[in-house]
């Protein structure tokens, strides 16, 4: 029988051993990056250490085409992990896939994008997130039009748009805002500009604004206020006289973002505003005047 100090003594002795392979996985990636070795023996998938997991952090850091991540790259090709892990992606066991996605995203393999795409079709929904999340990490043109198409198929998610507006390549975003897509597309593409927080993607924003849908407007104005863009300060003034409650909130709320809460004949209108939450955020900016 095991005892209760022989358990806590193996529990101590495990995580010290996981500890010390962590520690050896990251010198060897770390010395391969650097060019200071040209091969790596690390299996990704087995073993106590996520070494995809390290791999990721690592490789989070480097450029498209660094010299550090085409070493790795060019290392994990000569091993055959990456040709693995590209082949896992059409597994039939959605942990295989998974795994798979995991690695490709990992190594920024921009060759398994068209093999990591139809996963965003899958059933399970851990499959998707991963897929999702790979494309993330890889980037380019070809993972933000897999991402886009994913959200016109099944609508926007979380997941979808925060990995959009990091695969997005400069000016991506901007030129979607104003292309022909289906309904429920801009919003999200609006959203993953506004987390981007690029001041190209004011401009778009402000168009959204004035002449764009609903959810459209709702969306532009909480983009505008991530950014910090203090031009657009005018514009979601304007927004306060919306005709939806919803776009009046966000506008307040972007308004209370830039710094530069409602006052004079805005504030007026917030705090007689027939909806509660609307009236909600006028009292917070009047709270916020108050201060200053």
């Amino acid at each position: 029988m095991i005892t209760a100090p022989a358990r806590a003594a193996g529990v101590v002795i495990e995580h010290a051993r996981v500890s010390v392979g962590r520690s050896m996985v990251r010198r060897r990636l770390r010395a391969v990056a650097d060019g200071r070795a040209a091969a790596i023996e690390i299996d990704l998938h087995r073993g106590p250490v996520d070494v995809v997991g390290e791999l990721a952090h690592l490789t989070a850091r480097m450029a498209d085409g660094s010299p550090p991540l085409a070493r790795l790259q060019a290392a994990f090709d000569r091993t055959g992990a990456c040709d693995a892990a590209i082949d896992g992606l059409a597994s039939r066991v959605a942990v295989h896939r998974i795994r798979s996605a995991r690695s490709v995203g990992a190594l920024k393999a921009e060759r398994a994008v068209a093999w990591v795409a139809p996963l965003l079709s899958a059933d399970e929904a851990q499959v998707r997130e991963a897929a999702a999340r790979a494309l993330g990490r890889i980037g380019g043109v070809r993972s933000a039009d897999a991402l886009v198409r994913a959200i016109e198929r099944r609508g926007a998610t979380r997941t979808l748009i925060v990995e959009l507006s990091r695969a997005a390549p400069d000016l991506y975003l901007e030129a979607a805002l104003f292309g022909p897509r289906r309904a429920g597309v801009i919003p999200a593409v609006a959203a993953a500009a506004g987390l981007r927080r690029r001041q190209t993607a004011v401009g778009p924003l402000l168009a959204l604004l004035v002449s764009g849908s609903r959810k459209e407007r709702v969306v532009a104005c909480r983009a505008l206020g991530w950014i910090g863009a203090r031009r657009s300060v005018p514009v979601l003034i304007a927004a306060i006289a919306d005709r939806e409650w919803k776009v009046r909130l966000s506008a307040a709320k972007s308004l209370a973002a830039l710094h530069a809460p409602a006052r004079g004949a805005a504030l007026e209108a917030l705090l007689a505003d027939r909806h509660p939450r609307v009236q909600k955020a006028g009292r917070q900016a009047q709270r916020r005047l108050a201060r200053e």
